[in-house]
């Protein structure tokens, strides 16, 4: 499960958060930027319900506000997890990781990106 909220006010510079939970897993990723970009920084928890409870604490601002986060599908395998499009590093498929560069599916091709 993914999923996230762009925030109405940032919060100390961040403007949207996402939470992964993949197995035992939870993962909060935060961003400086609305787009599909690398987070800046992340949290790991070991229940949902703390990553939520962290999220309202830290990021809302006012009691009794609802929160509307937006779904979004699992990563493709290999895939960055923090990022909505299907984005990889670069021959991470292949045993070869380039770390730092970045490949994108485009009209059902790879393609190097730039972020």
């Amino acid at each position: 499960m993914r999923k996230y909220i762009a925030l109405d006010i940032p919060i100390n510079n961040v403007k949207k958060v996402m939470i992964v939970q993949f197995r035992d897993e939870v993962t909060m990723f935060l961003y400086d930027t609305l787009d599909d970009k690398p987070s800046i920084g992340d949290y790991s928890f070991e229940t949902l319900q703390e990553a939520e409870d962290f999220f309202i604490r830290t990021f809302l601002k006012e009691t009794n506000n609802e929160v509307s986060w937006v779904y979004v599908s699992t990563p493709m395998k290999n895939c960055q997890e923090d990022l909505i499009e299907p984005v990889r590093v670069k021959g991470i498929d292949t045993s070869s990781p380039q770390w730092g560069t970045y490949v994108k599916v485009v009209a059902e091709q790879w393609i190097d990106i730039k972020f």
